[in-house]
Parts: C-alpha cells; structure tokens; sequence
C-alpha cells in the first residue's frame, strides 16, 4: 500500500481554488453574453497589477471576498473575470512577498469595469527573518522555507505534512510511514501540536506491521507551519527532540466544495463563510478503498482484509468583536487491516485495527493592542487492537489538555510570553500476552494483561525576546514540568539568539535544557513508578543565507548530550534512570525558486547517535542512527496549468539487531533466538525515486485537477525488517510494500 492521498482532496481546495483562482474560464461564457437564461447579469472586471516601479506581476490572484470569483494575472500583468455580485463588493489582491491588498468596488450589474491595482512589498521584521535555530516555518513573512503548495507537490509525499518534512535535513520516515525521527531521537519524541493542542496519534494505519502511516492532518487548512528540529523555545515542555507546530486559520478562507476520486481512495470536502464573515464551517468525509490500486498495481502481500479506512470531521468559527476569535474542530479516523506474516515461531495474518477521536476549542482575544491571549481545551481517544498468534490485546489512550498563552508588546524592542498548560494522560490494555517473545504460536505459554496507569503533567513558563539592535536578538526563557505519577519535578532553563551579519544573511544558535517523561508503558516495569524525565541537553550553531525564500543555504551544527535515559537495571530487572547518550551531527539546507516556474532543494544530514537506553549494555548506535541521509526535491512548471516533480532520497540503512544463534527449547518446542550487540547491524542502504504530474482543467465549466504519481519508479527492493527460520539459521528480508505503483486521480469543484 503505497500510494494513498488521503489528504490530496485538499490541496488547491483552498488555495487554488478560494484565492488563486486561475485564469481558466470557468463559466464557459462568452464575456459579450450580459444575460444568461435565467436572466442573472453578469460584470466583467479587469485591469492590471503591478508592484514598486510599475514592475509587471505574473500570478498575482485577485479574488470578490467571500466568492470563488476572481482570477489570476497573466505574463502581461493583465486580469479578467465575471461575476454576478452587485453593489458595494471587496476585492482581495495577494501575490507572493507583497502585502496583501483590499480594494473597494462599487459595482453595477452589466457595467464593465477596468481596476488597475499596484502593490507593495511587504515589510519584514528583522527577527521574522532571523527565527530562531533549526527551524522550518511558513506563515506570512518572505523568509518561508515550506509552503502548503510545496508540501503537495513533493513526489512520495503524499500530500502528508509529516513525509513532506523528512525531505528537510535531520529528519527520516519510520518505515516510510508518516511517523519520523529527528537527529537519532526516538518516533515519541517529536511532539506535534495543533492550535494548543497535542497530537500524540493523527496517523492512520499507525504501528502496523509492513502497512505505511498516513497523516490525517490537511496541510491547507494551515496558515502557520512550525518545524523545529531542536533548541525550541521554552513553551513547548515534555518533548526531547523536536517540535511540529501547526496553526490553522481562525476563518476558512472561502466557500465551495470539493469532491475527490482516485484508484484508492474517496472524499467530499465543504467550506462556508458567512457574507459578512464572522461565521465560517468546514466539513470532511474520506474513505479508502484499494481493490482498485491494487488491480493495477498488484498486491505484494496477502490481506485479509485489505486496508480499509474511514475519516470524517469539521470545524466552527467565529468571530468575537473585533479582536476575537472562536474555534472548534472535531475529527474521527478508523482503520482495518489483516496481513500475512511468517515469524520463526508462527506463520497467520496480523490482524490491527484502531479508532481515534479528536477535539479542541480555541479561543483568540487581544485585550489591548499590544497584548494577545490564545487559550485551548482538547480532548483526544486512541483505541487500538491488535492480534498474531497468541497475542491479543487491546489498548486506549486518553489524553486531555488545557492551555493557555499570554504575549505582551513590552516596546518595539521588547516581548513578552507566557503560558501554562495542563495535561490528564490515561493508558489501558488489557488482553493476552505471550510470557516469551519468541514463542508467539497460538497455545504458546501467555497471561492475561490487565493494567491501567494515569497520570497528570502541569507545566508553565516564561520568555522575553529582546532586539537588542537592528540585527541583533536573544530569546532567554525557562518552564517548569511536574509530573504527579512519578512526583517528579523537571527545571529547563533555555537561551537563542540571532544576528544578521548582513541584509540576506544571519547567524542563529540554541543552548538548552529539555526533559521528557517515560511513555506511561514503561512505568509497568518500575518497582515504585520511579523513573526520572529524560534529560537532553542541546548546543545548536548554524550559519544561513536567506534571500526573500527564494534562494536559501543553510548549515548548521549540533550536539545533544542525553541522561537518565530508561535502562533495564539487570540487578533488579527493573527499569531505572540510567541511561545516557549522545547525538551529533551537521544540517545542510540549499533552496531555489526561480519566478513561477522552478522550485527545488537539497538536503543533506550528517549523524552519530548513540545511546545505552532499554536493554543495551554499552553506548550502541541508537535505533534511528541514520548516518547520511540526502534528499533532492524539484517541482517545475511545464505550462500554467501542468506541474511535474522528482524526489529522490538516499540514506544509510538503520540500525537493528541480529540474531546470532539459537537455542531449542524441548518443553515449549521451538527455538530461543541469541540476540547479538544491540543494533550492531545495519540494513542495506535506502534509496527511492518518485515523480508526480498535476494537471489544472475545466471540467464541465468547473474547476479541475488531475493528478497522476509512480512511487518508488526504479522498484528498489527496501527491506521492511528482518525474519529467521524456524531454527534461526537463514535470514531474509521483509520486503517493503512500497514497491514500484502508479496512482491517479481527479478532483472537481462546484
């Protein structure tokens, strides 16, 4: 299962669509016809945009507030559309690094009107440039590294805000699912937050042996991406490696629908907003069906069922005064699947399914022109079951969240934040486990698990950002974490800073401390629910070039020292503090975007990540220690309408441990793997190269979008994991299903 876009239906909903409205004639309508048979008057509307010294802008979108009315500028700067609104109408005119512009119309049914629009750059603060160390954003400002129509177009990913970011240095998928892992850190620890809110299970088919995870995050209904790959700010607590933080638009940004229709999958998305735009919905309803995919496709193991999911959700919004926003978002995945799987000790299908639940109200005032206070309450459910062999078990995951941040303009050179924040965790499983986990055949000697542990976390913290000059700032802060299962108290100071060596260029670093408590499923191997927070400690320096997000090149270095990291105590057989590792390596980063037509980049990371964690008994390679990893990304623009792009990805295969030799056990009669080293050994090097080709139409005098992608086109073998024989003397390898796949499909709007 390969190819499943099951976030695609999104991506010109939004912003092609709403705001980028081509220049496709989507009435079909002849501009000297006035009357149309059901007698509504239609207005043409044209002129030309222009910028700074009358410089002609190819691509700027204009579009009637609150319609899909509108166009988009042609080679000649020149604009043209219809629409039946009448009366006092805005037009909203943006193109990309120019301040959005609003212009007043006074419309006349039937009467032409010729609207010349000139724009502005738009101005940049300096530390809206600068940021702050390892980070990725989008948002508003010039200075963007990935943008929603990126995350779309890059090749294998899927439309998958998570896929799309392993293309950045320092991050890699998880089996080339969604679930990645920064700088040889572990999957859990990279927190990912939505509008306050964590998100601790947004994947579909998540933890599903040789099933890839997908996101079920759409990527345009974002108005903020946040990655940062290490030496985050201070309001972001119980996390050790990295940060995704996601903001989405407090009003949908249009009206219309949207439908979807692919080899695999289907979907039928809606967007409101109210005419005087203080009230907005959105609704989305998805299903994934592959007898299709894998008709063409072919199936590279054997299910029973196929995969199978469900997702469907919406939002509310509205406006509060002036200055005030309120929102809530509420959404339901599921999924199914049964695949084949031979293991030395018992060959049947694994059997998984999940369900999950999520939702949040946010609420956004400004109490004062310099002050702003965003404040959240959410509430998550995670059920997930799983069954192979003798093992049969079901969990549920509980997690529940208040939050709240207070942000005050001190001066132009001064701000203020501050927040707090508290969190319920609650994990249940209960079910049938094997007492050996080398003997997983049914009958095989087990125990009934029944356990369920909880816990509550309160953290709080604070941070001034001072410009200290024109080029130069520092991010002091600190926050505080208490943790009432274990009563453990975790303290982490925090300091960046940026300077702008030059108008295009900047030097960034990062010093601090960050602590992340145990997964709750290790507090069952503690005698007194005893473990420490893991401790790492970030030293982060980099160097970038930054002209206006079209040209970037970024290098950065890092170190991360670890401590009580969990280690199986073998006095005591317990889990204790004792752990400790390391991680370091370089980031590079170089990005190109030429005009309308060409974007691209390459990156490359360097990492040496060890640790003694979990059952090694020296400092070993950590478990995602993926020493060179390089990704080449390009999308280009063949016509106005016709988009191709190549993603090619090389890295160092990861780190596993291998069997070394067996025992056989008469009384149980099967035999007892010996393990080698911890991750002593490595899978063979991982390379893939995909290509996409999008296709924007009129269908019926609607917009349309095409798209059709080959995923893995040189149909490389990459090893999914390892299994033995029955007596663990041969090894082979899992295949992945990623295998070589073409997928197609169509959306329409109207």
């Amino acid at each position: 299962m390969q190819k499943l876009y099951t976030q695609l239906i999104f991506k010109l909903l939004l912003s092609v669509i709403f705001i980028h409205t081509s220049n496709l004639d989507l009435s079909a309508q002849d501009s000297t016809e006035a009357v149309t048979e059901d007698e509504t008057v239609y207005t043409t509307i044209s002129g030309f945009v222009t910028g700074e010294k009358d410089i002609v802008l190819r691509g700027a979108n204009l579009v009637i507030a609150g319609t899909i009315d509108g166009a988009t500028t042609d080679e000649k700067g020149y604009y043209e559309f219809e629409t039946d609104k009448t009366g006092p109408q805005l037009m909203l005119v943006t193109f990309l690094d120019y301040a959005k512009k609003s212009v007043q119309l006074d419309i006349v049914a039937g009467n032409k009107m010729t609207v010349d629009v000139q724009m502005r750059k738009e101005e940049v603060r300096t530390e809206e440039i600068l940021v702050t160390a390892s980070s990725f954003t989008s948002g508003n400002n010039a200075a963007v590294t990935l943008t929603p129509l990126e995350i779309v177009r890059i090749p294998g990913a899927d439309a998958d805000i998570y896929r799309a970011i392993t293309t950045f240095p320092g991050s890699n998928q998880v089996n080339e699912g969604s679930r990645i892992t920064v700088r040889g850190g572990n999957p859990d620890e990279v927190l990912t937050i939505l509008d306050l809110a964590s998100l601790y299970h947004p994947f579909l088919f998540d933890e599903t042996f040789n099933v890839s995870s997908y996101s079920t995050i759409n990527p345009w209904g974002l108005r903020g991406i946040n990655f940062t790959s290490g030496g985050f700010s201070a309001k972001y607590g119980n996390v050790l490696s990295a940060v995704l933080d996601l903001k989405s638009y407090d009003m949908p940004q249009g009206t219309g629908m949207f439908a979807w229709l692919g080899l695999a999958n289907a979907s039928l998305d809606g967007v409101y907003v109210s005419k005087k735009k203080d009230f907005g919905a959105t609704f989305s309803l998805g299903k994934l069906f592959l007898q299709p995919y894998f008709a063409v496709n072919g199936e590279h193991s054997d299910y029973s069922p196929i995969p199978e999911s469900n997702q469907f959700g919406g939002t509310l919004a509205y406006k509060l005064g002036s200055t005030g926003n309120i929102k809530f978002i509420a959404n339901y995945s599921d999924d199914k699947v049964g695949i084949f799987n031979a293991s030395p000790s018992y060959a049947g299908f694994y059997n998984g399914s999940s369900k999950s639940a999520f939702s949040n109200l946010k609420v956004m005032v400004a109490p004062t022109s310099t002050t702003l206070l965003n404040a959240g309450a959410s509430f998550s459910y995670y059920e997930k079951y799983d069954n192979f062999g003798v093992l049969n078990t079901t969990s549920k995951s509980y997690y529940s969240k208040g939050r709240a941040d207070y942000t005050i303009q001190v001066s132009s050179k001064v701000d203020i934040n501050t927040g707090a924040e508290y969190e319920y965790d609650g994990y249940d499983i209960n079910g049938i486990v094997p007492v050996y986990q080398y003997n997983l055949k049914p009958g095989a000697q087990s125990y009934n698990l029944d356990q369920y542990y909880s816990t509550g976390r309160i953290g709080a913290y604070a941070e001034t950002q001072l410009r200290l000059s024109k080029r130069f700032f520092v991010i002091p802060g600190f926050r505080f974490d208490n943790h009432t299962l274990s009563k453990e108290t975790s303290f982490d100071p925090r300091f960046s800073f940026g300077y702008q060596v030059a108008k295009y260029s900047s030097v960034r670093g990062a010093l601090g401390v960050y602590h992340q408590y145990p997964d709750m499923q290790n507090y069952f191997n503690t005698a007194n629910n005893d473990l420490l927070p893991e401790q790492a400690i970030h030293y982060i320096l980099g160097y970038e070039f930054n002209k206006d997000g079209n040209y970037i090149a970024r290098i950065e270095g890092y170190y991360k020292d670890y401590s009580d990291l969990v280690l199986i105590n073998r006095d005591a057989i317990y889990y204790r503090s004792e752990g400790e590792g390391f991680a370091k390596g370089v980031d590079v980063f170089l990005k190109a975007k030429i005009a309308n037509k060409f974007t691209g980049w390459i990156s490359y990371a360097y990492s040496n990540s060890k640790r003694k964690q979990y059952s090694a008994t020296s400092l070993v390679p950590s478990n995602y220690d993926i020493t060179n990893n390089l990704s080449v990304v390009g999308s280009y623009n063949l016509t106005d309408f016709l988009v191709f792009g190549a993603t090619y990805k090389i890295s160092t295969g990861k780190p596993y441990t291998p069997v070394i030799g067996a025992d056989y056990v008469k009384w149980q009669e099967v035999y007892q793997p010996i393990y080698g080293e911890t991750n002593s050994a490595r899978f063979p090097t991982y390379d893939r190269l995909d290509m996409n080709l999008q296709y924007i139409f009129a269908l019926f005098g609607k917009f349309a979008v095409a798209v059709a992608s080959v995923n893995n086109i040189l149909n490389q073998k990459n090893a999914y994991t390892y299994t033995y024989n029955t007596d663990y003397t041969q090894q082979s390898p899992v295949i992945s299903n990623n295998q070589r796949s073409l997928y197609l499909g169509l959306g329409l709007q109207f």
